[in-house]
């Protein structure tokens, strides 16, 4: 049995931003809304978090796990390298290339949206604040609206609440 997440009075914001972003605000399609909020649960690493989403928006199809284990897999290098670069003037490195990375085109992601919501998800929970900006930027090129991808924030900061309201119920109880 997985232990549940207890949102108490003093969580109970939380919790409704949760429900409505998850299955009441319509902003983002139900495909980059799972998509999104899958990426987001698996980057919490909090087993809680991912059943939330489960219960919510149901179990990624197969497709849509190998997509969301390319954008995952991909951010969890990419984040804290390009954080890391930002930092320090280097004269070597810098690309996708020198992190041994396949071309988007070899990797045959089949729906380049909800992909890019995926890696926002995850670049948010990471705190990859360049791979964050690259990707808003390539959705909303791609005709992404800002209420769109405000929603996809939103879903990240929800989970996120969520998993800290889980560690806040093992501290305390």
């Amino acid at each position: 049995m997985l232990p549940e997440i207890c949102f108490s009075a003093e969580s109970e914001d939380q919790k409704t931003l949760l429900d409505k972003v998850l299955t009441e605000q319509k902003f983002l399609s139900p495909v980059n809304r799972k998509c999104s909020a899958w990426a987001a649960a698996l980057a919490c690493q909090n087993i809680s978090v991912i059943a939330v989403v489960k219960d919510h928006l149901g179990v990624p199809t197969e497709n849509e796990q190998r997509e969301l284990l390319f954008a995952v897999s991909r951010m969890s290098v990419t984040n804290p390298y390009f954080v890391s670069r930002g930092i320090i003037d280097l004269q070597a490195g810098g690309t996708l290339d020198a992190l041994c990375f396949r071309s988007f085109s070899t990797i045959k992601v089949s729906n380049e949206i909800a992909y890019h919501y995926a890696c926002i998800a995850v670049s948010i929970v990471n705190g990859g604040h360049a791979c964050f900006h690259s990707h808003c930027s390539s959705l909303k090129q791609l005709g992404e609206t800002d209420q769109a991808i405000d929603q996809a924030l939103r879903i990240s900061a929800a989970l996120m609440a969520a998993r800290q309201i889980a560690f806040n119920q093992t501290a305390f109880f």
